[in-house]
């Protein structure tokens, strides 16, 4: 049987969802996500399994909506079960939200027809603690209008090779298609008692839906954007990068903090429905 999670985590404790050989590249390296997952999934069936990710989160990055599968040829476990028990295995930091049995075809990156990321700045006159470890906080308030005249050029089928970093799948291609790109700026998160929408404190959330990701690519497009909201290059700029291919012109890759998966979609989902 296969079986789907919906996961959700924070990334600073861990270098990516892919798991590393930690003797080849340092002994030290922070764990991944996989693996840790993996561990808890075979210590709660008694035996080895495999999990298999809808793709590639980078060191830092965090997840809402991670999906993964694995194969247990076994009705021991219910899913409600399985959920309660991984997550009594699981750091607090890794969460499992659901578990569903899934089609023997069902395969978490391979079945995936869409996926949704968000990059989160954060503003104000200083940074807020809360919210450190899942923003990047700039001081310097943000153009939102010429933020959004730029993004609007990514929607689309291009060739994002100029977005992505190296250490690419060489050979592959590089075209996918953005089906939604926005820049909105959203009220803080809920503290009781305070007046932070009051006081100028904001997060800028820059959202993109499409049908894939390169390396690096939401993060490269994150940093081009923040030099747009602090009028450094021109909105038309991100046009001129989709056609010219030039990464030196490239902005900084933003921090990986502020990057969180949100959403991957299937069809048939997970459920068994179609979205």
């Amino acid at each position: 049987m296969k079986y789907a999670l919906r996961l959700t985590y924070l990334g600073k404790n861990y270098c990516g969802w892919q798991k590393q050989n930690h003797e080849v590249v340092r002994p030290k390296l922070l764990p991944s996500i996989q693996e840790t997952v993996e561990k808890a999934v075979s210590t709660m069936t008694s035996i080895p399994i495999s999990v298999v990710g809808s793709g590639r989160t980078d060191a830092g990055v965090h997840a809402l909506g991670q999906v993964a599968h694995f194969v247990y040829n076994s009705d021991r476990f219910s899913t409600d079960i399985f959920k309660k028990g991984l997550n009594s295995l699981l750091p607090k930091d890794i969460r499992v939200m659901e578990v569903f049995q899934v089609a023997s075809d069902f395969h978490a990156q391979r079945s995936a027809t869409q996926k949704q990321y968000s990059y989160f700045f954060q503003q104000g006159p200083c940074p807020l603690p809360h919210l450190m470890d899942t923003t990047w906080w700039i001081q310097k308030s943000l153009n939102l209008e010429a933020m959004k005249e730029a993004i609007a050029h990514l929607e689309g089928e291009h060739d994002f090779k100029v977005f992505q970093a190296s250490g690419g799948n060489p050979g592959r291609s590089t075209v996918r298609k953005i089906i939604e790109a926005e820049v909105t700026r959203e009220l803080m998160p809920a503290y009781p008692g305070q007046d932070l929408n009051d006081r100028e404190f904001s997060i800028v959330r820059v959202r993109l839906l499409g049908t894939g990701f390169l390396k690096q690519m939401v993060r490269g497009i994150a940093g081009t954007l923040l030099q747009v909201g602090e009028n450094q290059r021109k909105p038309s700029e991100m046009y001129d990068l989709l056609q010219t291919h030039n990464r030196q012109q490239v902005g900084p890759t933003a921090p990986a903090k502020g990057l969180t998966l949100e959403r991957v979609w299937y069809k048939p989902d997970v459920h068994g429905n179609s979205n």
